[in-house]
């Protein structure tokens, strides 16, 4: 018993590797934490879930994928900017900042929305500086899947059945998740990467890379569809999807800086 908490809790919190199913289910449970919190927090500043809030939020994903990949090169060398760490220490960053920005706003002395939407360059300015750029046939791959899929939704739109369901809002969230999956198979297929999570670890192993693509469709738009059975977008729906999109944003913008290394 002591030793199977060891290999499933403690153990992958020391080292940087394939996630076991107990790692799996803590992140889990402290993302759901972290959403709740995130929720209250944002309703009682009265934060507005709108374009410029969406831009700044996936800019800051996007410098937290950029830090973790100069960490996976060596470039940061910390066990501060691996999981769970990185997640902790940029999710405490966000939420305080959220948190300044409106209380300076409040005060007359910014808007928001502005300053939120310039403080993640920050972080992403010296990280570009040092992120290596070697495989631009590699990241080329990804965003013209990417881009094949962006083509057919927007072909699909306009289709009866499917013009309320891909409404610009899912359209984003879908194609955050194809990003993903996007990556994921160009790495894989390309470049003898492999998959850390588990269930897409054992799916890939029985059907092969390719199988994300399916997979990511038939999870996101289950989870759209049941979103979506509320008729009107409340605070709560539109947050809800923002957290959906940054779960494929955030490994997508990970993997495709990941390749462009190679």
């Amino acid at each position: 018993m002591w030793n199977w908490f060891l290999n499933e809790f403690w153990n992958p919190f020391l080292r940087d590797g394939s996630y076991t199913l107990g790692e799996t289910l803590v992140y889990a449970l402290v993302f759901v934490f972290f959403a709740y919190y995130a929720l209250q927090l944002f309703r009682k500043l009265d934060v507005a879930l709108d374009r410029n809030f969406f831009i700044g939020w996936s800019l800051w994903i996007l410098a937290m994928a950029a830090t973790r990949v100069l960490e996976d090169y060596g470039i940061l060398a910390s066990r501060l900017f691996i999981t769970p760490y990185l997640d902790f220490l940029f999710g405490g960053t966000v939420l305080a900042l959220i948190v300044i920005l409106k209380h300076l706003e409040r005060k007359k002395k910014l808007s928001f929305s502005r300053a939120w939407v310039a403080s993640p360059f920050f972080v992403l300015v010296p990280a570009a500086v040092f992120l290596p750029v070697k495989n631009i046939t590699g990241a080329a791959t990804v965003l013209l899947l990417v881009f094949a899929f962006w083509l057919s939704f927007n072909l699909l739109k306009h289709t009866h059945i499917l013009k309320k369901f891909l409404s610009p809002e899912n359209r984003a969230v879908l194609l955050a998740h194809i990003f993903d999956a996007s990556a994921t198979v160009t790495a894989i297929q390309f470049f003898s990467a492999y998959e850390k999570h588990v269930l897409p670890a054992y799916l890939i192993g029985v059907f092969g890379p390719w199988i994300m693509f399916p997979l990511k469709i038939a999870v996101v738009c289950f989870v759209l569809y049941y979103i979506d059975r509320e008729k009107e977008q409340t605070y709560e729906i539109k947050y809800i999807k923002i957290l959906v999109f940054s779960l494929g944003f955030g490994t997508g913008a990970r993997d495709l800086l990941q390749i462009l290394g190679y």
